[in-house]
């Protein structure tokens, strides 16, 4: 059982996650009103801009696990975020929306490109330890993939217009001043402080019913870092616009890739309790399997099959805190 004295860290951690929430939020929202406007086209530009910004919160986290020299629940953390992006957050908008149009936004190839990236953390993980060189794979797997998919449109285009949307919507329209600016970059350094909040609560958790820190990024801190793509999944539902929120999240698990990447770099060779990513390695397969076979049918993911992912996820989810439970008691 939780000790009494863990228990009033529950608030400090649920604050932590609201913080990041309502922060993320705010810095997502301006770039989300530039992806409105690409409404046919804007599938790299929500993939490389959106989907890099929504992982603001993986990013924070992993900034302070290093800093605290925990690289594990950074880990976790950025395995299990892709898990819920991919088995939560698109199904769900899948569900909510009656479908997500697929047709349009990848080839076939970028699509297994694409997952094949986002499943290749759980494989590493598999024999307990990360290296750099496989986190240089990492790196170079993530850049590779951003040339194949905006390689259908001029890099120099993309960019242009990009930053030319993103500072007409941040810098020069009537409702945005130097008191927005200076909103947005508060917002970052407080959600730098949250980040490292959650690193501290993760930590004290892990040690209290003593289960390895990267179960704790996992299972709590992924979905908890994950609440500003479920809020933009239900405004998207809400204005039909699941194209875009489509590239936005495969944008955010790719780039929790990246940044796993980066972990090993940034921290040197680091050791994980490897039976504890078996599950989530199956999941992660059978799941990506079953996403890009149902991606690639019809032109649609559709509210059946979102359903069924949904399903898998959730099984995953029971199995995982049955077996913290064991930790637990």
């Amino acid at each position: 059982m939780l000790a009494p004295s863990m228990l009033s860290h529950i608030p400090v951690f649920a604050l932590s996650i609201g913080v990041i929430w309502y922060l993320s939020g705010l810095i997502v929202e301006a770039t989300d009103r530039v992806a409105r406007r690409y409404r046919r086209s804007g599938f790299t530009t929500a993939f490389l801009i959106l989907g890099f910004l929504t992982s603001i919160s993986e990013i924070s986290v992993a900034a302070n696990a290093s800093i605290e020299g925990v690289p594990q629940i950074s880990a976790g953390n950025l395995i299990g975020a892709s898990l819920v992006i991919l088995l939560l957050i698109i199904p769900l908008l899948a569900v909510l929306g009656r479908g997500i149009p697929m047709k349009l936004s990848m080839t076939r190839e970028n699509m297994a490109f694409l997952l094949g990236t986002v499943a290749l953390p759980t494989v590493i993980v598999l024999d307990g330890s990360v290296s750099r060189s496989e986190g240089l794979t990492l790196v170079f797997l993530y850049l590779l993939l951003v040339f194949s998919i905006q390689s259908r449109r001029p890099t120099e285009t993309t960019a242009r217009r990009t930053v030319e949307e993103v500072e007409e919507e941040i810098v020069h329209t009537r409702h945005a001043h130097v008191i927005d600016i200076l909103k947005i970059i508060a917002g970052g350094v407080l959600i730098f402080l949250a980040g490292h909040l959650l690193v501290q609560e993760s930590l004290l958790f892990a040690e209290t019913i003593g289960t390895p820190p990267s179960l704790v990024g996992l299972l709590f801190l992924s979905i908890g870092t994950n609440v500003p793509e479920l809020v933009i999944a239900l405004r998207c539902v809400l204005g039909k616009r699941t194209d875009i929120a489509f590239g936005d999240y495969m944008g955010s698990s790719a780039a929790n890739t990246l940044i796993f990447g980066l972990l090993p770099l940034v921290n040197g060779p680091f050791l994980l309790t490897s039976q504890q990513f078996i599950p989530s390695f199956a999941v992660t397969v059978v799941g990506l399997l079953l996403f890009f076979r149902f991606a690639r049918s019809g032109g649609e993911l559709s509210r059946k099959e979102g359903a069924i992912l949904l399903a898998l996820f959730l099984a995953f989810v029971l199995s995982e805190l049955l077996g913290l439970w064991t930790f637990a008691v």
